[in-house]
């Protein structure tokens, strides 16, 4: 039977591929977006900078954001490791599309039931190496998955070819030959897996979009059935839950950041669904899919390991990108029970 072994929660921000140099470029972006979803409603620029009095100014510095950048790389070598450490045969990866395939269309959760994943340019470099390459999925498992959900109340979109990423194309110049995987897929692959990807599922839940978000008490109860459903997989195979995403983006919030992370080391499920969703909008709604590697780990006794929290900002309003990496380990759980006792 399967076994889940391992589970993690990975920011995928354009941000960790740009040199510290660079973080505030995005400022004029952020300056300009005139709904800047922030605890429950939307801003504009103004409106946020004077709500929160200009007062991330003083972490704009070069010698500031130069300190964050090496903690994130710091953080992402760390992930990786633990990640090889865990040796997976096979992972369910957790993520979105950004209207990266799907200009005109959201659907609530998809499953990719497809062969192949590719990757390479013209995505940016953090996000993959400087060549095509092909990673194998797992459809039968995608099948299994499907019609198990379906036997629980989901209906879930079932994605048997990737499309082309419009998106990429648009912003690089150019389509090549073959359908880029969206960033949040490929960020794992490359930063986290080191391009030696295993079979495994790529899952996508429409986050941003309004009226077909899931919510995050779905999302938990996605969760429960995904880890009976590879409970029950027949094959003798080790497997992992990766989300890729999150904390808040684009305003960054590390109070609610702070007070999110202590729920999923604490397995508080009805917490994380009582926080109204108005908070889960923009990148923030990242976080829904945390909940789901929660629950696929909580059976397995493992505890929370935050490598590292890193608030990195790029506007004296505080906009930005909470980078929170964690991950879920039962072998280095009890491995740090046993040198306790």
């Amino acid at each position: 039977m399967a076994k889940i072994v391992f589970g993690m929660c990975v920011p995928h921000s354009g941000m960790l591929g740009q040199a510290p140099e660079d973080w505030l470029n995005n400022g004029e972006r952020d300056r300009k977006n005139p709904e800047l979803w922030y605890r429950n409603r939307t801003w504009s620029y103004p409106e946020l900078e004077a709500e929160r009095k200009a007062a991330f100014e003083p972490f704009l510095t070069i010698e500031e954001r130069t300190e964050r950048a090496g903690r994130c790389r710091k953080a992402l070598d760390e992930m990786a490791e633990a990640y090889k450490r865990a040796a997976p045969d096979v992972v369910i990866v957790l993520g979105k599309d950004q209207k990266e395939i799907w200009p005109d269309q959201s659907p609530s959760i998809t499953v990719y039931t497809g062969e192949e994943v590719h990757n390479g340019p013209p995505q940016r470099p953090v996000y993959a190496p400087d060549h095509h390459v092909v990673h194998q999925a797992y459809p039968q498992l995608a099948t299994y998955l499907i019609e198990t959900f379906q036997e629980q109340g989901f209906d879930l979109n079932d994605l048997q070819a990737w499309p082309q990423n419009t998106w990429m194309a648009s912003r690089q110049g150019y389509a090549p030959d073959y359908p880029v995987v969206p960033h949040a897929y490929s960020f794992v692959y490359h930063q986290i897996m080191g391009d030696q990807v295993p079979r495994h599922v790529p899952v996508l839940f429409n986050l941003f979009y309004p009226p077909t978000q899931p919510s995050m008490a779905r999302c938990i109860q996605f969760g429960r059935v995904l880890r009976d459903a590879i409970e029950a997989w027949p094959e003798d195979v080790r497997v992992a839950v990766i989300a890729s995403g999150g904390l808040s983006h684009f305003v960054n919030d590390e109070e609610f950041d702070r007070r999110v992370m202590g729920m999923l080391a604490s397995y508080d499920y009805d917490g994380l669904a009582a926080i109204p969703n108005g908070y889960y909008q923009s990148g923030t709604s990242e976080v829904k899919i945390y909940s789901i590697v929660m629950m696929a780990l909580q059976h397995t006794g493992a505890e929370m390991t935050l490598v590292d929290y890193i608030p990195c900002w790029r506007t004296a309003a505080g906009t930005g990108e909470g980078m929170g990496f964690m991950y879920w380990d039962p072998a280095v759980t009890a491995a740090s029970k046993k040198e306790a006792a």
